[in-house]
């Protein structure tokens, strides 16, 4: 470290040299929320849903789910309905929209002697003949929640786009001019799908971002100027954690890399994390000042004494964020790749700027101010919390215990459910809009179920297989609400339907091969062959199965299959076909599970990598043990937490655990490294202990401060994810700095009991 002195001025070009470079490398980042990005690429499930996406058009995937409320009793009014249908029909003209579904434009298909028509579903031309479209309508439930609400009062629409502009900035422009024709219209409205949805979710990320960062420097700022009350105590703190983030961002340009859904974190989190190698530093470097030394001399030792512990602490901060490098899933292993590259990046950069910049700085212009690192009660009560912990390490002990045993009760009570949406808020407009459609309709998460032949001498068009299918329906139908299949089952019933007059005891599988074979062929001359690819393979070995259902969640789904799966083996006779859950959000849930699980593991590798990292510091087996002990209690103590008040085991919170652990440590390896220093130099362990709660301490409490502030503007975020990040992170550093300061200075006098040091 004595080196960094030596050649400070040459490092500082290299670190002006290098922010060029990686300042040009911003101008080539670009921003991509692409949701499929995060579909691992080799997964089994994945690459089956790109052979079923080849044969099946997810529709439903691609549709913008619009409701007009009519001011009348109903929607069987003449002005609304004339309104409503010139609305739908300007709408239908923006570019990207593919077609448009309604109740005034959906066609009915009657047979008529030897042939068949089309006829209006709702025939608005007047009033007797929307009357008789009202009778019709309530009288025949079968689109009943689909064009039109339960209540009647609302028209539905559903605007397929483009599904070629899916992930592109054309739909963001698509979603927002059908918003504007709605808005503009007057009429109350309620507007919905996943292409909305996600560019709303797309709009409220850029917001937060924005706004995260502003509150952060604000933040940072006022902190700064507090702690220190000097304006080079603000600024160079700043200059190095945004050269820092400059340069990560940077590498993401040059490596073309993106902002996404979840490397958007990175800012204010790097902005955060990055202060507390800057405030020990200049801590440390006052407390040598006041020691009488001069600045030369101050740095000298600062960095010497505590320069290795800063590098172990970005260290661990980054195995913390590396330890995502294990997820399958891509945008989670550039968060944790880049991350880390951004706290060795700060580490650096502080090291070589700070003491370029103090060394310069009249130190009279720190020591003489009345700031809060400052203030004389300092040594007063950091010397009280040493004493509490010399005579009251039993009671210390014990109320660890008794916090860690309710905790790992209440861990298990930790519920698991996830959902498609969770991060939204629940008095979000997003999430009250696709409420409606799920109190109102079916729901909008699609249901996708790929259907393989597993008998080679069997085809889909058999009866045996149409009614092994409509077993599969109907069970699942009498669990969940779910739309009308589109299925080659309810194609066989609606053609077995129309043949026989629009009977309805003739909506059923035909009770003949036969009249199957007969109804496949008149499909085929009536122009049916459309339809049939929908819910087929021309060979009859793969078909669909494709509904709507409410966001259940990821567990009831679970449930649900197992129960199907269950139901299904124990039937008497083989079942001819197997079945596979498929589609984007089924993807979109099972990759949400493996990002919990995965965020776990990376964190078990994290602590067998830190645990490491200690041992080799210390070479003590004793005090490896000692001191992974303050860092494992935060996490219990957060689960549980999590525990008692309900809050779920998503992506999102497993996250946390990965960031606090890489930083709760921090404060762990600069206790130690400064106790080991005391010791190596003949103190006894009380003696080492005093004197690091003093030389530390005070550091310890103001980074972890800042660190739980910058993390706490988190709460302040629509999104679910974001506020539980921000709260239980900031959380788990509360609890992480109680256990260093209180519990690990007792469980060092209970291990170390004055032997020599190694």
């Amino acid at each position: 470290m004595d080196k960094l002195l030596t050649y400070r001025k040459p490092l500082l070009w290299v670190v002006v040299v290098l922010t060029l470079v990686f300042g040009y490398g911003i101008s080539r980042l670009s921003i991509n929320f692409s949701f499929e990005s995060f579909y691992p690429t080799d997964d089994p499930e994945a690459l089956y849903h790109d052979a079923y996406q080849a044969r099946f058009s997810e529709d439903q995937n691609y549709m913008v789910y619009i409701a007009l409320k009519s001011p009348a009793e109903d929607i069987f009014d003449s002005t609304f309905l004339t309104q409503s249908q010139a609305l739908l029909q300007r709408m239908a003209l923006h570019p990207g929209v593919d077609s448009v579904v309604t109740a005034l434009n959906f066609q009915l298909i009657r047979r008529r002697g030897l042939g068949y028509r089309e006829y209006a579903y709702l025939d608005i031309q007047d009033q007797a003949s929307i009357e008789r479209s009202r009778e019709r309508i309530q009288a025949d439930t079968s689109f009943k929640g689909i064009f039109i609400t339960h209540d009647y009062r609302h028209l539905c629409a559903y605007y397929f786009i483009d599904p070629d502009i899916f992930d592109t900035r054309d739909r963001d422009l698509l979603s927002n001019a059908l918003e504007a024709d709605l808005e503009s219209s007057g009429m109350d409205y309620v507007v919905t799908g996943i292409p909305f949805i996600r560019t709303k979710y797309v709009e409220k990320i850029a917001i937060e971002l924005g706004m995260f960062v502003s509150m952060a420097i604000i933040l940072i700022i006022v902190v700064l100027w507090f702690t220190y009350r000097n304006g080079w105590g603000v600024l160079i703190p700043q200059v190095a954690v945004l050269t820092g983030l400059a340069w990560t961002l940077g590498l993401m340009g040059w490596t073309g890399e993106s902002i996404d859904l979840i490397n958007n974190l990175l800012i204010p989190i790097l902005f955060v994390v990055g202060m507390s190698d800057v405030i020990h530093l200049t801590t440390r470097y006052l407390f040598e000042l006041r020691a009488g030394r001069d600045r030369d001399t101050a740095m000298a030792l600062t960095l010497k004494e505590i320069g290795l512990s800063i590098f172990l602490t970005s260290f661990t901060t980054a195995v913390g964020f590396a330890s995502l490098l294990i997820s399958r899933i891509p945008p989670i292993r550039y968060f944790g790749l880049y991350a880390a590259a951004g706290v060795i990046f700060t580490f650096f950069i502080s090291v070589v700027i700070l003491p370029n910049a103090l060394i310069r700085i009249n130190p009279e212009k720190f020591l003489r101010v009345k700031s809060i690192e400052n203030f004389p009660w300092w040594d007063r009560n950091i010397g009280r919390l040493d004493q509490l912990t010399k005579t009251h390490g039993k009671w210390i002990v014990t109320f660890f215990v008794l916090l860690i045993m309710a905790s790992g009760l209440l861990i298990f009570r930790i519920p698991t459910q996830s959902y498609l949406i969770e991060d939204i808020g629940k008095n979000d407009p997003i999430r009250k809009s696709m409420e409606f459609f799920e109190e109102n309709g079916f729901g909008l998460r699609p249901f996708e179920v790929g259907i393989e032949m597993t008998d080679s001498s069997r085809r889909i068009t058999d009866r045996e297989v149409l009614l092994q299918l409509q077993e599969v329906q109907d069970f699942l139908g009498e669990r969940v609400k779910f739309s009308p299949f589109l299925s080659p089952v309810n194609v066989v019933r609606q053609a077995n339907y129309l043949y026989h007059y629009s009977r309805d005891q003739h909506f059923k599988i035909p009770d003949t091969q036969e009249e199957i074979d007969e109804l496949y062929d008149l499909l085929y001359l009536q122009g049916g062959e459309e339809i049939l690819k929908r819910v087929q393979t021309p060979n009859g070995m793969q078909a669909r199965l494709s509904s709507r259902i409410a966001d259940i969640g990821t567990d009831a789904f679970a449930q649900l299959w197992q129960e199907l799966e269950l139901h299904m083996a124990q039937r008497e006779e083989p079942l001819y076909f197997r079945m596979q859950p498929t589609g984007h959000a089924y993807l979109t849930e099972q990759n949400l599970l493996y990002v919990r699980y995965s965020l776990l593991g990376g964190l078990a590798i994290a602590f067998v990598v830190i645990a490491f990292v200690i041992g080799w510091l210390f070479r003590s087996g004793k005090i490896l043990m000692v001191s992974m002990v303050p860092n494992i209690i935060p996490l219990i103590l957060t689960g549980g937490f999590m525990g008692l008040f309900g809050i779920q085991l998503t992506a999102s919170t497993a996250l946390v655990f990965v960031i606090a652990f890489g930083i709760a440590v921090d404060d762990t390896i600069h206790f130690l490294s400064r106790y080991r220093i005391e010791r190596n130099q003949g103190a006894t362990v009380d003696a080492a202990i005093s004197a690091t709660m003093q030389g530390t301490g005070k550091a310890m409490i103001i980074t972890s401060l800042i660190l739980i502030a910058g993390f706490v503007l988190l709460i302040a975020s629509d999104f679910g994810g974001t506020f539980n990040t921000g709260l239980f992170t900031a959380l788990t550093i509360v609890f992480a700095l109680l256990a260093d300061l209180v519990l690990l200075p007792v469980l060092l006098r209970w291990v170390d009991k004055d032997e020599t040091p190694e």
